[in-house]
């Protein structure tokens, strides 16, 4: 399994970058989880990065937040159709650009084995957010957008629905306190990538506190598993 991260808001030299998150998924299916907050910045870091975003098989949005929907007409103009899996929320952001939203009210397990979490609300917000689990030759990948919940919260869902913990985890954990990142490194088996809103701070004490799960990454940083 292939993960290739076309936007954090850790900038890379070569490519475009801002605040957002956006990942490629090619493993059991060609995904992409979120899709940063311009077309411009995916399609540049996509075509650099050797990501073919005709190739995709479906997209997954975590919330409606524009730092993570804000890209999709780039997914639109290479892929018109596609299918995108939501929370509840605004889908005509998304359906105006042609493509096909499919709402997640409970839990959905695709044909190629990977798990959309239910959506969990956010009262902090005011929004629902979903979180994907993706088999891979290691263990299940938590695949996360910003953890408005709470990123711990998300790992225990991964756990509650699955079955069985996850073995990573990647994506922004939003400035969550050490309690938080404690209850996590307790739940995640392997790799901790926080990624995007997760902050210097709470990246630093998975570093230091948890050296041997601690996982980097950037805008274009690909990770195999």
């Amino acid at each position: 399994m292939r993960l290739v991260v076309l936007n954090d808001n850790e900038p890379s030299p070569g490519l475009l970058n801002e605040w957002g998150w956006s990942l490629y998924v090619e493993g059991p299916s060609r995904l992409l989880f979120d899709a940063d907050t311009d077309y411009h910045v995916i399609e540049h870091n996509a075509k650099t990065l050797g990501v073919d975003l005709a190739s995709l098989d479906y997209a997954i949005l975590s919330h409606w937040h524009r730092d993570h929907y804000g890209g999709f007409p780039a997914v639109a103009k290479a892929k018109p159709g596609l299918t995108v899996y939501s929370p509840p929320g605004p889908t005509f952001r998304l359906e105006r650009l042609g493509l096909r939203v499919v709402t997640v009210r409970d839990p959905l397990r695709l044909d190629d084995g990977v798990i959309i979490l239910p959506p969990l609300y956010a009262e902090s917000v005011g929004l629902y957010e979903l979180a994907a689990s993706i088999p891979s030759a290691k263990g299940r990948i938590l695949v996360v957008g910003c953890s408005h919940p709470g990123v711990d919260r998300l790992a225990m869902l991964h756990l509650e629905v699955v079955g069985e913990k996850p073995y990573m985890v990647i994506g922004g954990f939003h400035a969550p306190p050490r309690s938080v990142l404690d209850r996590l490194a307790g739940i995640v088996e392997g790799p901790v990538c926080a990624a995007h809103c997760s902050g210097d701070e709470a990246k630093e004490y998975i570093a230091r506190e948890y050296t041997w799960k601690a996982c980097s990454v950037r805008t274009g940083s690909i990770v195999e598993v």
